[in-house]
């Protein structure tokens, strides 16, 4: 028996902050995976960090399972500390594997009401951009995204301790549309700028403008900006090379797309 499991990562948040009171996150979902298998073929577990490991022992426990008789091992392409969601890629991966090899399946609000016990989460675990609270796991809303686009994620160095940020924007969402608003998106990163700055941000969104590119975004707690081009985009190679050499602070990490659905 092998089962494998994978869950996207994000580049940051389309935005975040607060809706009637509540804290909310329309989330990011990227095409960057963290993949959990679960096998007799091999035992020990292996990959998995101190999270991580929490979920296991969560569900072994809701399971009633004391001695669990498989291997457990996670990849994932998401660096750590960047605002990528990879602990809550890593734990859903790991929670939704090991309930599949006990016969067993989270729906994603279980997936989420789990990781959420854990830590603020991102809501991986929904497919496609969601409007959800970050604290419960709760989903709020589906947001409908009308077309695909690319995004190039560049890096601001460092690392951020996403527990210490999570949750603290101060920006108020003044709607909750149903569908995808890039102009809210950079009114949240704008926002904020007074909680974890973002060097150059408003240069970075008037040059990216520039060069045809759609929006901006970040992680609100983490060091990942993503500028979002429309797919069909024959120059982006070239867009991403301008946007390297005039901000030459910014590192380059990858092109992927937004997952609207996995």
């Amino acid at each position: 028996m092998t089962i494998s499991v994978k869950m996207p990562g994000t580049c940051g948040e389309l935005a975040q902050g607060f809706f009637r009171g509540e804290p909310i996150l329309i989330t990011c979902p990227i095409e960057k995976f963290s993949t959990v298998i679960v096998s007799d073929e091999f035992s020990g577990v292996d990959g998995l960090g101190s999270k991580s490991r929490k979920i296991l022992d969560k569900v072994l426990k809701i399971f009633g399972v004391r001695e669990f008789k498989f291997g457990v091992r996670l990849t994932t392409e998401l660096p750590r500390g960047k605002g990528m969601a990879s602990s809550s890629a890593d734990m859903a991966a790991t929670a939704q594997a090991v309930a599949l090899s006990l016969g067993k399946k989270f729906s994603p609000d279980e997936l989420g009401k789990l990781c959420a016990s854990i830590e603020p989460t991102d809501g991986i675990f929904f497919s496609g951009v969601v409007a959800m609270n970050p604290l419960t796991g709760r989903l709020i809303k589906k947001i409908s995204v009308r077309e695909k686009f690319l995004i190039a994620v560049f890096d601001y160095g460092g690392t951020v301790d996403t527990l210490q940020f999570n949750c603290r924007s101060e920006f108020i969402f003044p709607t909750l549309d149903d569908v995808l608003d890039f102009a809210l998106t950079e009114q949240s990163a704008l926002a904020n700028q007074t909680i974890l700055p973002k060097r150059g941000l408003r240069e970075l969104m008037n040059f990216s403008r520039t060069i045809g590119a759609v929006a901006v975004n970040v992680a609100h707690s983490g060091t990942v900006a993503g500028i979002f081009f429309h797919d069909d985009d024959l120059r982006v190679t070239e867009k991403i090379s301008a946007v390297t050499k005039k901000f030459d602070f910014l590192t380059f990490m990858t092109l992927t797309c937004l997952a609207t659905d996995f």
